[in-house]
């Protein structure tokens, strides 16, 4: 696998090779498993040790060496030289691997150099980062080379917790709440019996269970954004996921029709008297982000969002059980028409956990496959054949 040169490489190349890489070299011979004949060191190399194998390698590649792959049950892997030792570098089923040649049957000199090493891969990505992946961003976003990790389950869940905590609240202990009043004062609130507890159990969780569904909606709308026309080089993605959910709302839906509008003013109304604001369907800024952008000859690399956060408001007041039927009813109810008929499609791909890319060819893909039921379900069984392909590495 040999990458293509991205702007900025150049200057990165010769960075890397005047300074974290400057030790590492082609290996003695093309190595594969009748050539690799001596012992080898492994060290495992954790996620929080290299985010990103795929920038290790670009960065490994751009001074030269070369990778290879994929084979059974490894996507990658790039052979070379540090201190005239034979070392292999690779991402297989079970993790990112480093092997290092053992001189002499000592070990512990092996795993010394194993950790050099992975110190300067670490090192070497930050110039990889900062000379070629910013400049390029947003260029990517408008080119529509992204894909938007699908968060489906983890989100839904987190809503269904609160879910069942709101409609089950429990007493853990008697306890005083204290409540801020516009004249600096406070007011103490004791319930000694348990029942009002319970209520403002149920309100919390309740707040947290509202919060968390429109998290999952607004995760929802991102995902369905292709489904619907959306063409990243005239709307900007990035901006898109940024703001509120309601704006959301009124690009993904007609608002001009009736149950759109519908389901939208009741949503609001949800929302202005429940909601404990501060996501915006799970995407983050700084790492943990969940938009990735297609680097040409790096792979998929996330992008930090900057504006997908909000500020924390919270207030205390306790909730009936009529206010919880009425919110989770309306969930339910919004969640059938979506399915049933306003993104069926959308939906069938989110539930599958299936990631969305933004690309004009799987936009394309999708608007045939969407003829049909049939030719969507057909589709979509395909994707996810490969998708189960690509997760064990059968190559």
């Amino acid at each position: 696998m040999t990458s293509a040169r991205l702007a900025g490489s150049e200057d990165a190349a010769k960075r890397l090779s005047a300074t974290s890489l400057r030790e590492f070299f082609d290996p003695r011979t093309d190595l594969n498993e009748k050539t690799r004949r001596y012992r080898r060191y492994r060290r495992a190399i954790s996620r929080d040790e290299i985010t990103l194998p795929a920038l290790a390698r670009y960065a490994l590649e751009l001074i030269g060496l070369r990778s290879f792959g994929p084979k059974e049950k490894v996507a990658w892997w790039v052979d070379f030289l540090y201190q005239d030792l034979q070392c292999e570098f690779a991402l297989e089923k079970f993790g990112l691997r480093l092997y290092v040649e053992i001189v002499d049957n000592d070990e512990a000199q092996a795993a010394e150099v194993a950790n050099k090493i992975v110190k300067k891969l670490r090192s070497s990505m930050r110039s990889v980062e900062g000379l070629v992946l910013a400049p390029a961003a947003a260029e990517l976003f408008r080119n529509g080379k992204a894909t938007v990790v699908n968060q489906h389950m983890s989100l839904r869940r987190t809503y269904e917790y609160f879910r069942e905590r709101a409609s089950n609240p429990f007493v853990i202990e008697d306890e005083v709440i204290h409540l801020g009043t516009p004249d600096g004062f406070e007011h103490g609130m004791t319930f000694e019996s348990g029942k009002g507890l319970m209520q403002l159990n149920s309100f919390r969780d309740l707040v947290a269970s509202v919060n968390a569904y429109i998290s999952l909606l607004e995760h929802h709308m991102v995902l369905a954004l292709p489904f619907h026309g959306f063409d990243p080089s005239k709307h900007s993605l990035e901006k898109f996921i940024g703001v509120r959910w309601g704006d959301k709302y009124g690009q993904v839906f007609d608002l001009t029709r009736k149950d759109d509008k519908h389901y939208y003013d009741r949503l609001v109304a949800v929302v202005e008297r429940w909601r404990n604001t501060h996501s915006h369907g799970g995407f983050e800024k700084g790492h943990g982000s969940t938009v990735y952008l297609h680097y040409e000859g790096v792979g998929a690399i996330p992008v930090g969002l900057s504006s997908a956060t909000e500020r924390v408001g919270t207030f205390f007041m306790p909730a009936i059980d009529e206010d919880i039927n009425h919110v989770f009813e309306l969930f339910d109810e919004f969640d059938a028409w979506l399915s049933d008929k306003r993104m069926c499609f959308a939906m069938e791909w989110i539930n599958a956990g299936l990631d969305v890319r933004f690309d004009p060819a799987f936009r394309a893909e999708l608007v045939e496959a969407m003829e049909s039921p049939a030719r969507f379900s057909s589709y979509l069984e395909y994707k996810e054949y490969r998708a189960d392909l690509h997760t064990n590495m059968d190559y």
